[in-house]
């Protein structure tokens, strides 16, 4: 009887197995055919309709109003030229009313038709990353792509992401991109031994709007900070701290630990009055580190939609390997490593140079990084900020805006 179960049981598992197989086999087969049915249509409309000379299309990687599409387009609607300008956005953010993108941006939503639409008839494309290369609309004659890209000084390499998907988007934006824009030589020298080492891209060393905040004011910085203390109702007179580390290729959360009491506990120590930790988490991991344990001193960063505001108000930045941090470094905040998997995580993506060269203070474990905190000087930091800047050649002045707005105002009145 023992004999006759155990083989009904094993009759059973190579059932389940092989249904499983033809389950993912039809799904997979359906999903390519699905694919190129997409393709087709994409392909049908860019041949069918035509280029509109006043149309600008802009594209973020996250489908959100943010980076440098968000700065440019901003100071296209203030210089009012009267351009049809569209948004490519999340279901979630073209369906929000009233809308929070600013009068006179129209919205379609990521992968519709309209958005397919929409590509296939603008003038000019602007991108952040790889979001029009793999949208697959075949780019016509006439139609111009403009790059902003979203990383800046370093540190981790572009040609370490192992995604084969965003490799051929890679390839694609190297034969399709007309314009890169660049804030440093040394951006210029990763974009030229990269993918766009074609001499017909222009390579353009104009800064990146989305930094123009950083160089604002008082009376502007201190109406962002009331607008961020606002959003997480907390007292204008806090001091705060922007805590954003990156993504690890297989997606894991080991390396998330960082102790948020201490940290708040040492700039209080260090520069005194009241702190909170704003952390922001990376898109492709945030929903999942949602669950770590709060404090009242910490703040969700993912619940406010522009880091760059964060960055300009918060007097301190701690990162482990995100290029956000060298746009940062442009500002009056301080700025720390915290990187507990430094040579894995050199051995896994690479870094354009030695993190000891950038003049963030480097700690390998939260002991190191509350002693950095600590002993800050910031006489010190401030000569290794320029020294950095200066070495990379950085093009940053607070006007990169302006010069992007002024090129796609030349392109739109060419023939």
């Amino acid at each position: 009887m023992s004999s006759n179960y155990g083989g009904k049981l094993a009759k059973l598992e190579r059932m389940a197995a092989e249904k499983n197989f033809f389950d993912f086999a039809f799904s997979h087969v359906i999903g390519k055919l699905n694919e190129l049915t997409a393709l087709v249509t994409r392909t049908v409309i860019s041949l069918k309709t035509r280029v509109d000379k006043n149309k600008i299309v802009f594209m973020h990687y996250d489908n959100k109003y943010q980076c440098n599409p968000k700065y440019i387009c901003e100071k296209l609607l203030e210089q009012n030229k009267g351009y049809d300008i569209v948004f490519v956005v999340s279901p979630e953010l073209a369906e929000e009313f009233p809308s929070p993108l600013p009068e006179g941006v129209r919205t379609v939503k990521i992968n519709s038709l309209e958005h397919f639409y929409e590509l296939a008839t603008a003038k000019i494309w602007v991108d952040n990353a790889l979001c029009c290369p793999l949208s697959f609309v075949m780019k016509k004659r006439g139609q111009v792509l403009i790059n902003t890209w979203h990383g800046s000084l370093g540190l981790k390499k572009i040609t370490g992401v192992p995604d084969p998907k965003w490799r051929l988007g890679a390839r694609i934006a190297g034969k399709t991109t007309d314009y890169m824009i660049s804030n440093s030589a040394f951006e210029t020298k990763v974009y030229r031994s990269t993918y766009w080492g074609d001499p017909k891209i222009k390579v353009l060393e104009y800064g990146h709007p989305r930094s123009d905040v950083l160089f604002c004011d008082d009376r502007k910085k201190a109406e962002l900070k009331r607008k961020v203390c606002r959003h997480y109702g907390i007292p204008e007179d806090t001091s705060l701290i922007l805590y954003a580390p990156t993504f690890r290729n297989d997606m894991g959360l080991k390396y998330y630990d960082i102790d948020h009491r201490q940290v708040v506990a040492a700039a209080k120590e260090r520069f005194g009055g009241e702190w909170k930790m704003i952390c922001r988490y990376h898109v492709k991991v945030a929903d999942k580190l949602k669950k770590l344990r709060r404090t009242d001193d910490v703040l969700d960063g993912n619940s406010y939609d522009d880091i760059q505001e964060l960055m300009t108000v918060c007097d301190i930045g701690i990162t482990d390997y995100s290029s956000w941090i060298c746009d940062h470094v442009l500002g009056s905040g301080a700025g720390f490593l915290y990187a507990p998997d430094l040579k894995a995580y050199g051995k896994e993506r690479g870094f354009y140079y030695p993190l000891s060269e950038t003049p963030f203070p480097l700690a390998e474990n939260i002991d190191e990084l509350i002693k950095n905190i600590l002993t800050f000087d910031k006489e010190e930091y401030e000569r290794k900020r320029r020294e950095f800047l200066k070495a990379r050649g950085s093009a940053e002045d607070g006007h990169a805006a302006e010069r992007v707005a002024a090129l796609i105002n030349r392109i739109m009145k060419k023939k």
